[in-house]
């Protein structure tokens, strides 16, 4: 029987979306191969940077899998990844859930501010060279023409969410399906021209090992993020097959974009060229065949960036709502309009990345900053896989993955856990980032922690329990647990 029509969903979305609509939704995360992965070759080779970007993707693919699991058990919870953090570890220490639900936020929240400076960057390469100068600077960070046009971006992709799903869906259709053909140019052209080589295909020496984990953490965001496909769980016509194919697919298709494009354009280009140009090199390789077509791809790929923004836009904005909707933040900010978008948690977001815009500015430093939270969600989710297995064994799971995945969600907890670790501590070696990104990440964090005790204390009017063991841990209903996948 269709597990939607078996549960009854308490809360305003509307059951609008299938699985193919959560890929569209996650397809643009693609364009993190031009707002880090450029950099990353130039820091340390095209080589171990493929190595990184390949590993990366197979363990997005993996956590996809348990994310799935997690998502059908939950059919009418929004939050995503941030809410099944919460859920498993609530019953051992009830602060890590606003801790882990704000982390999350910042990975989509605050990567509205890098996307839309990268954009502005394009443009600027593209079509305005000689626009160089910043307008004015504030705390020593420079506001030019990339940060105009990333303040713009911002406002409008806010806006668009606002305006309802199905506009953010529609335009990302459109655009969407270009940004497809775009990719499957570069994955051709290089090895199409003449300029090919496989010795272009280099590897930095004297980089340690530290270097390669920054840069493992400073990444993953650009390709972890394929698990908003399942934010959007209670807004499938059916919430377990549609997120579990969303997952699955977007994921399988991420492994060979990211695998594949670097070793074809630094074929092409060499590294000093990708270094050189870390978020133009696609248009300098497309440039380098036919230089009417470079203008084409340049405002495809500003397209395709800005879907990643839309994207971003709704899954950080429907995170706040969730948690503030499970009583871990401000009760004003769970709120759904008439259309059924969380419209004062994706303005709030809005309003954010504008200061980050001003106070920040370069797109790796932002990435830092924002990793530290995403990262440290991620790894309490896939440990919270764990803990519900343990805690909550008669739970209904329309989808219930085999006892191998026990050792494979151990297995990327430890690693996710590990980058963390050696990312936070060591931001100098991405070359771009230091402390203050890291502090500025924790900042945000301890923010996510006081507006939790304000809840509980002020608008509540609850003691702060610091660990909750309630109703809400016992199976919904009597019902036959899911076969294996």
């Amino acid at each position: 029987m269709n597990e939607s029509q078996t549960t009854d969903i308490p809360v305003a979305f509307r059951k609008t979306l299938r699985w193919y609509h959560g890929f569209m939704m996650a397809l643009p995360i693609a364009t993190g191969l031009f707002i880090g992965v450029g950099y990353m070759i130039g820091a340390i080779g095209v080589i171990p940077a493929a190595v990184i970007c390949l590993v990366l993707s197979v363990v997005a693919l993996l956590q996809n899998k348990l994310f799935s699991e997690m998502a059908a058990m939950f059919p009418d919870k929004t939050g995503g990844v941030a809410t099944f953090a919460a859920e498993a570890w609530k019953r051992y220490f009830s602060p890590i859930a606003p801790i882990a639900a704000f982390g999350y936020w910042c990975g989509w929240g605050l990567s509205l501010a890098l996307t839309g400076i990268t954009i502005g960057s394009l443009v600027q390469a593209q079509w305005l060279p000689d626009t160089t100068e910043a307008y004015f600077s504030v705390a020593g960070v420079g506001f030019g023409l990339p940060q105009a046009i990333g303040v713009a971006t911002v406002v409008l992709c806010s806006a668009l969410n606002v305006a309802g799903i199905k506009v953010a869906l529609r335009v990302n259709q459109v655009i969407g399906a270009v940004f497809i053909a775009i990719l499957a140019v570069l994955l051709i052209v290089p090895f199409a021209s003449n300029d090919w080589t496989s010795a272009n295909l280099t590897s930095h020496d004297n980089v340690d090992w530290k270097t390669y984990v920054v840069w493992l953490f400073v990444v993953a965001w650009a390709i972890y993020g394929t698990e908003l496909c399942a934010v959007f769980a209670p807004e499938y016509v059916d919430t377990s097959r549609d997120t579990s194919r969303s997952l699955t697919t977007v994921a399988l298709f991420m492994v060979g974009a990211y695998t594949i494009i670097p070793l074809a354009t630094t074929g092409q280009l060499g590294a000093d060229t990708i270094a050189a140009n870390p978020i133009t090199y696609g248009v300098v390789s497309v440039q380098s065949v036919s230089p009417a077509l470079a203008e084409v791809v340049t405002a495809v790929l500003c397209g395709a960036i800005f879907l990643i923004m839309v994207s971003a836009s709704a899954d950080a904005g429907r995170a706040l709502y969730g948690i503030a909707n499970e009583g871990m933040s401000l009760k004003q900010l769970d709120h759904l309009s008439r259309r059924g978008v969380p419209s004062r948690a994706i303005w709030i977001t809005m309003v954010i990345n504008l200061v980050m815009i001003i106070l920040v500015g370069n797109p790796v430093a932002i990435l830092i900053a924002s990793n530290l939270g995403y990262i440290l969600a991620i790894t309490l989710a896939v440990i919270g896989f764990l803990l519900l297995r343990k805690d909550r064994p008669g739970w209904p799971r329309p989808i219930r993955l085999g006892r191998a995945w026990i050792a494979v969600a151990a297995a990327v907890g430890a690693f996710d856990a590990f980058i963390l670790v050696i990312g936070a501590f060591n931001p100098q070696l991405s070359h771009a980032g230091t402390m203050k990104e890291v502090l500025l990440g924790l900042l945000i964090l301890s923010i996510g922690v006081v507006l939790f005790a304000y809840r509980k204390l002020v608008q509540d009017r609850k003691p702060i329990k610091f660990r909750e063991i309630d109703e809400s841990t016992e199976p919904p209903a009597k019902t036959a647990v899911g076969g294996g996948v």
